[in-house]
């Protein structure tokens, strides 16, 4: 919450906020960005890195739903805070912090995705993806058992194709 804590960035209205610092309450609500196909990762077309190769572009815009969402989240949290007797609350920015997902989504046709259900591309018969990326939407949870379980499922199947020769 410290690292975020912005009431005015500078002067007396700041200061006030760091001596009270101790008597804090951080409340954090987490929510499902919407999916969105301009959101993405694309290679600068002429920028490169030290190896020079293209760097990443990032690109994200909120869904007007994110949008929303935050904002209801802050009037409820403030609401909480109002019942117990604070006396200032401070809605933070989103915290720049995220499980990179949906960039290799899983779809059931080309068209619509990258890999199938198994995480296997649909292009190139021998490439599969076992991480978030083949996420469709993020939720509000961590990720980390679910791509966990996802490349369980996935190993068990690449081991049966194999013994079978199909890949």
């Amino acid at each position: 919450m410290g690292a975020f804590l912005d009431p005015g960035a500078w002067g007396r209205e700041f200061t006030t906020a760091l001596d009270s610092y101790d008597h804090m309450a951080g409340m954090w609500l987490v929510g499902e960005d919407m999916p969105q196909e301009k959101n993405g990762v694309t290679l600068h077309a002429t920028e490169k890195d030290q190896y020079g190769l293209p760097v990443p572009n990032v690109h994200f815009d909120d869904h007007k739903n994110d949008i929303a969402m935050r904002e209801h989240a802050y009037r409820q949290g403030a609401a909480v805070y109002d019942a117990v007797g604070a006396t200032r609350t401070f809605p933070t920015p989103p915290y720049p912090s995220t499980h990179n997902l949906g960039t290799n989504r899983m779809s059931a046709i080309a068209r619509d995705g990258v890999v199938n259900k198994w995480g296997q591309t649909h292009d190139i018969k021998n490439l599969f993806v076992s991480d978030g990326s083949q996420f469709t939407t993020g939720a509000a949870e961590n990720p980390t058992l679910t791509i966990v379980a996802l490349a369980w499922r996935q190993a068990d199947r690449i081991a049966g194709e194999l013994q079978k020769g199909n890949i």
